[in-house]
């Protein structure tokens, strides 16, 4: 019974926040009223094109956003001040409302693509109005959100920093409509899938985006290069990072804080989806809001010297730090400046910033890095391009690669601090890697069961095929 009423629950969700059949306009032209069917869906373009737009809708899951916020916490860099100290010392309980929650919306992205990809490869005879062009579009669009979401269910959930491992997640290219038991893919499968959507993307997606907040070839290839570095495939990501910078779709902001003032709407924006009215981002602050020691140590020990920064004035600090968390630099009701609305009252709420193009260039760096032995010149000028941009005017100068590839770890913090956990994702590459001890960073990374988080109990309880994870009760 428990199965059952967990699909239903999917499946009710699907059907009833999909997608409206009466606009077909923006991505928030999008009202619940009807069940998605090939009847009231795909009868015409204009509601294919709104049913696309509830796939894009999905990222506003509550639980993207709430977990997002809250998992900032596992590097170390934050506290929250709120709530969810599991967050902090890494005792997850797999009945944990906040990992269902994340959990729930990356399969709810999954499952929205899955029924237009098989609705619309369905119309064997056409949609009215649809183009062929544009048909391959929509499908390349909804795949690289299909792709991504797997991608990001992997990191949390699937232990994807072996490609040996037989925990990657389940995977879907079909729409759920029933309680069959569905066991997880090896992390091998899923990357497997991963690539082979972000490749039909590669080819078939709108050349560049038709406006702020959507998906294109450069964005697939960006995601792609992610996903290649996670891997491990150096060669490649270097290569389609590259690729993605020097195609000019997406350039940096010549002003850091100009990147969080456009939001979805920013030239640095791979992927950020529109954000308007209420979403799980509208004020994340309080969830990251208080950084904590090691944050304030590297923050600090990259300007002047040591202790010598001022939390009120932001002097001494990384001006990215003293930007987003300098009392001088906060307006009132924020709590963090990299997400400056208060509140979605006035109509917009903060963006989920999901890939942008400064971190192809760290990408970048890493992954060059890593195929040459001495400190690659083109790795660092990409690394030293970073900090110009962000105010820093004194370039780096490793002696060793090792050095080096430490100053990229450094950076990515400062740069990329408060957006989809990335500091802790790179901790554990570095240290599968060899680069760093994670146990002297977070002593409460006991084992490699700690890297990721427990399956929901929910999504025990509706898939009989599921295993759980290691270290956690169930397993």
């Amino acid at each position: 019974m428990k199965k059952f009423k967990y699909i239903l629950s999917l499946v009710l969700i699907i059907s009833l926040f999909f997608s409206s059949c009466e606009l077909g306009g923006s991505i928030d032209d999008i009202k619940p009223n009807y069940k998605l069917t090939e009847e009231t869906t795909f009868t015409d373009a204009a509601k294919v094109e709104a049913s696309l737009n509830g796939v894009y809708n999905g990222w506003k899951g509550f639980g993207i956003g709430l977990a997002g916020g809250l998992s900032h916490q596992m590097s170390g860099i934050y506290l929250s001040q709120a709530i969810a100290p599991a967050w902090v010392d890494l005792s997850f309980e797999p009945n944990t409302v906040y990992i269902d929650n994340l959990y729930k919306d990356y399969y709810i992205i999954i499952q929205r693509a899955n029924f237009l990809i098989k609705n619309v490869e369905l119309q064997t005879e056409g949609v009215p109005g649809l183009t062929e062009e544009r048909k391959n579009e929509i499908l390349a669009e909804a795949k690289i959100h299909r792709a991504v979401a797997h991608f990001f269910a992997l990191m949390r959930f699937g232990q994807f920093w072996d490609l040996n491992s037989d925990l990657g997640i389940v995977t879907n290219t079909e729409p759920i409509l029933s309680t069959e038991d569905n066991p997880r893919s090896t992390v091998q499968e899923t990357y497997d899938l991963i690539l082979a959507d972000l490749d039909f993307a590669i080819a078939n997606a709108p050349a560049t985006m038709k406006a702020s907040g959507y998906l294109s070839q450069g964005s697939a290839k960006g995601f792609k290069a992610k996903v290649k570095l996670f891997m491990a495939d150096y060669a490649d990501a270097a290569s389609l990072a590259l690729e993605v910078i020097n195609s000019g779709e997406f350039t940096l902001e010549s002003n850091f804080a100009d990147i969080f003032q456009n939001g979805y709407e920013s030239s640095e924006m791979l992927f950020s989806p529109i954000s308007i009215g209420y979403n799980g981002a509208s004020n994340p602050g309080p969830y990251f809001s208080n950084p904590q020691q090691i944050f304030l140590d590297i923050a600090d020990g990259v300007v002047g010297a040591p202790d010598d920064g001022d939390n009120i004035t932001g002097e001494g600090f990384d001006p990215r730090f003293a930007y987003a968390h300098a009392v001088n630099n906060i307006p009132p009701g924020i709590n963090h400046n990299k997400y400056p609305q208060p509140s979605s009252a006035d109509g917009k709420a903060n963006s989920h910033y999901f890939l942008r193009i400064s971190e192809l260039y760290l990408i970048y760096a890493e992954a060059k890095a890593r195929t040459t032995s001495g400190v690659d010149a083109d790795a660092l000028a990409k690394l030293n391009a970073i900090r110009l941009r962000a105010g820093l005017t004194d370039p780096l100068a490793p002696v060793t690669n090792a050095e080096l590839l430490e100053m990229i770890r450094i950076e990515k913090i400062l740069e990329l601090f408060g957006e989809q956990t990335q500091p802790w994702f790179d901790m554990i590459r570095y240290h599968e890697e060899g680069d760093i001890d994670i146990k002297s960073i977070k002593p409460a990374v006991t084992s490699s069961d700690k890297y990721i988080l427990p399956i929901p109990e929910a999504a025990m309880a509706g898939n009989g095929g599921l295993v759980q994870n290691p270290g956690y009760a169930g397993n």
